[in-house]
């Protein structure tokens, strides 16, 4: 199917929906005040047909900006991705701005404009309540001092900040107010110009949404209901089922380390804490979520002396919120120093996860804990805090918050040395969070897509500041090798467990992990590495890293997979990203062989999950009724008052329980009048289920299929129901909680957001990949949605890598069979 005849599709689609899309805004989410007339859309001349028509780009175009210093050639393959070809790495990078912003305009706008707390400017009053909790984050306050900071150094930073602003803003200027994409038409709105604060704006957004959390409080208060020992056992700093990410006990650095013991939470600061959880608890399944389980990742490497092509094969697959347009951009950027493919988010003047002529890596997120909270005691003015043996002032910053159709809201922003702080009823919490220190992780991406060596590649990583990642890699030599590396705090208590106590300098931060400290590891004996979002070293590793870790089954997985096969074969590893089998089946289902006394239905299931070899496909009722035994398991497990409105003990620390200390008080129900044993809770468990089962589904397995139950969801970025028709499915997708392909939740919203396999066999190596939705975020497009289908039937795409132009229409005859999955 042609570009055009997508485009003239989705023009006479859009332009019945349209009216009904704003009726909704209207009448399903009063958020969106001050609406543009509809005659503004429905213009014959200026309206969606001229949206329409500047959907789709030529396919190779020659750019001539007065800032380039020669011309540039930007040629699009056939799914619309961008080949740069310049003279310069400054003209390459004012090029990739430039075709960003033709791509995705609405997209370079939005996200900073999360991450800087402006939402109602443009969304209304509705939107007000995430605007404060956003600016209480510290995320503005301290991409204002970054982009500061590198602008007075000037530098390479600098320049490459400048030099996308530049690119992108030479395509904003040149548009008339009727040529701006379909969103800004339709909240009425025309974008500012771009900056260096926008791209810092970013790096904080992504900051945020992999490392952001709010539960100190519950870890302190867990402590307390439980008492030391219980905690330690239900809430573990080390995983004891995972398979840790480096191979070599102690993570490469000698030494012990600890169980961590929290000090006594202070009250003073608990209603503030409850107040910044509540806020951030009450923005999830939007933009503003923050950190949550299901954000992480897979990546995994094979030798050569593992691998069927006697090379190096490295394969990443990042878990992230899945929309339209996707978070990431495609490109390939060539000039006389560089020839890089791979992702960005819309805004970084670099690929973010990429291979060049000579290495290759991936990412997956640490998972570190990297942000504290602290707990101040006010006086009783409610404008000093104590510290140590006297008082300090907070700082107040008076704060305008501009809103549609409304008079501004004047607020104020506190802050105390620890950082920003929230204020509640009974005192403050103050957060100190990596995100707020000085970054240089623009020079880490600078170095890593000109690395030719791994002394390059790690001297670029020793850039890295935030987020911390698990980064994966491989290069034409045969090496392969893991750190986990960024801002891992080095905290005076050697922890930061729990509310901390603001009052005293016994929790403030000495400095970071060192670089060479890092957990790493270099062409291990095992010939394979890889990373799960798992703890990153064992127990022996000598510095904190977090605690209470989760992620378990595809660490299990994958290490299964990769140790089940003298070599893989590029295919295999496509095939591991397409994996859905649950290894929950595998721990828990075996738990239930010899049970009796069962009820004819619940026997039934016990021998339906006994008999199913686990994979979770579209086919199989097995996979729904373990989805709803495992929700009543954790229900009727932690049934204690003591759990009520906290963090439950993990899936894998309930199985520990189930399978080593089956007499457990935890295993009690405590609505039953006598005491159960595990084997008795997992009797009560699968009673429960069968009755649930009948009476959601009625009791006929053709009713149970996966496939019907289990969906994949493609929300706008926006993330409002208002612009349902701009998502994609919901989408029949196979699948599970944990599963090395990610699909947790009915349906599901966070998935691999980028697949990629790179093969280091050919000179120079050669990628495979995709994500879903396209290149463009013109709902107009061909290339809006185009991945789509290939995403949800895992299918890879030949990523085009040629050294000229003329060499990318050679390439592209054989990538166009590989277009039309449908």
């Amino acid at each position: 199917m042609t570009p055009s005849f997508h485009a003239g599709k989705r023009l006479f689609s859009l332009g019945l929906w349209a009216g009904a899309a704003i009726l909704l805004l209207i009448v399903l989410n009063g958020s969106f005040a001050g609406l543009a007339p509809l005659g503004v859309l429905f213009d014959p001349l200026d309206g969606l047909y001229r949206t329409a028509r500047l959907a789709e780009h030529p396919p190779e175009q020659t750019l001539r900006l007065d800032a380039l210093d020669a011309p540039v050639t930007v040629a699009r393959d056939v799914r619309g991705v961008p080949h740069i070809f310049a003279q310069s790495d400054r003209d390459v990078v004012i090029a990739l701005g430039y075709v960003v912003a033709q791509d995705r305009l609405f997209q370079l706008d939005f996200i900073p404009r999360v991450a800087s707390g402006r939402l109602a400017e443009v969304f209304g009053p509705a939107s007000l309540g995430a605007d404060r909790f956003l600016r209480r984050t510290g995320m503005d306050w301290a991409a204002q001092k970054i982009a500061a900071k590198i602008e007075a150094e000037g530098g390479l930073e600098k320049d490459l900040s400048h030099w996308f602003a530049t690119g992108a803003n030479a395509y904003i200027d040149a548009l008339d107010d009727e040529d701006f994409p379909f969103e800004f038409r339709l909240f009425g709105y025309r974008p500012g110009r771009y900056s260096a604060l926008h791209a810092a704006r970013l790096m904080q957004y992504f900051a945020y949404d992999l490392t952001f959390r709010t539960d100190a409080a519950d870890y302190s208060t867990l402590q307390e209901r439980l008492g030391a020992a219980a905690y330690a056992q239900l809430y573990p700093r080390h995983n004891a089922l995972s398979v840790p990410i480096i191979p070599e006990p102690g993570g490469i650095a000698p030494g012990a380390a600890a169980q961590p013991s929290m000090a006594e939470a202070p009250e003073a600061g608990r209603a503030a804490m409850a107040r910044l959880a509540a806020m951030q608890e009450r923005f999830m399944g939007t933009v503003a979520e923050g950190f949550i389980p299901g954000k992480g990742s897979n990546n995994w490497v094979v030798s050569g002396a593992r691998s069927t092509t006697g090379a190096p094969i490295l394969a990443g697959d990042m878990h992230l919120r899945l929309t339209m347009p996707a978070i990431w951009y495609e490109a390939h950027l060539v000039t006389p120093t560089m020839n890089t493919y791979g992702v960005m988010a819309p805004g970084t003047p670099l690929p973010v996860e990429a291979f060049n002529d000579h290495v290759g890596w991936a990412f997956t997120n640490t998972g570190a804990d990297v942000i504290d909270h602290y707990a101040l005691d006010l006086d009783e003015g409610g404008l000093r805090y104590r510290f140590e043996d006297g008082w300090r002032d907070l700082e107040a910053v008076l704060d305008t918050i501009p809103v549609k159709g409304r008079p501004p809201v004047i607020d104020t922003l506190y802050y105390a040395h620890w950082g920003p702080v929230v204020l509640g009823d009974d005192g403050a919490v103050a957060t100190r969070w990596v995100a707020h220190e000085e970054s240089h992780t623009l020079l880490a991406l600078w170095g890593m897509n000109h690395a030719r060596s791994l002394d390059d590649f790690k001297t670029a990583l020793e850039y890295w500041d935030a987020p911390a990642q698990n980064i994966v890699y491989a290069d034409v030599e045969g090496n392969i090798a893991i750190r986990s590396t960024g801002y891992l705090p080095l905290r005076k208590a050697g922890h930061g467990v729990g509310l901390l106590d603001g009052s005293t300098d016994a929790f403030e931060w000495t400095g970071r992990v060192p670089f060479d400290e890092l957990p790493h590891s270099l062409n291990p004996a095992q010939g394979f590495l890889t990373s799960t979002n798992q703890q990153p070293a064992d127990s022996t590793y000598p510095h904190y890293l977090g605690h209470n870790w989760r992620s378990t089954y595809r660490s299990l997985r994958i290490d299964t997979l990769l140790r089940g096969q003298p070599k893989h074969s590029v295919d295999d590893l496509k095939r591991y990203q397409a994996d859905v089998h649950a290894v929950q089946r595998d721990l828990f289902v075996p738990l239930l062989d010899t049970l009796g006394g069962l009820s004819a239905h619940a026997d039934t299931l016990r021998r339906l999950l006994a008999s199913w070899p686990g994979e979770t496909t579209l086919d199989r009722p097995e996979p729904l009724v373990l989805d709803e035994l495992l929700d009543i398991l954790e229900a009727l497990t932690w049934d204690e008052p003591v759990f009520d409105d906290a963090r439950l003990p993990s899936e894998t620390t309930l199985y520990i329980l189930l399978r080593n200390d089956p007499d457990a008080d935890w295993l009690d129900v405590q609505a039953t009048e006598g005491r159960e044993d595990a084997a008795g809770l997992l009797r009560l468990v699968l009673e429960a289920t069968a009755d649930t089962m009948e009476a959601r589904y009625g009791w006929d397995t053709a009713a149970w299929r996966w496939g019907d139950h289990h969906k994949v969801e493609i929300r706008h970025l926006t993330q409002t129901a208002a612009l349902r028709a701009l998502w994609r499915g919901p989408l029949e997708y196979p699948g599970f909680a944990s599963t090395l392909s990610p699909a947790s939740g009915r349906p599901t919203t966070h998935s691999a957001s980028w697949r990629v396999v790179v093969d280091f066999s050919q000179q120079p190596p050669v990628g495979y990949g995709v994500y879903p939705g396209g290149q463009s975020g013109n709902p107009f497009s061909a290339f809006y949605d185009l991945h789509v289908p290939a995403y949800v039937q895992f299918t890879h795409y030949d990523l085009l890598k040629p050294a000229t132009p003329e060499a990318l229409d050679a390439a592209e005859v054989s990538s166009r069979l590989m277009l039309s999955p449908e």
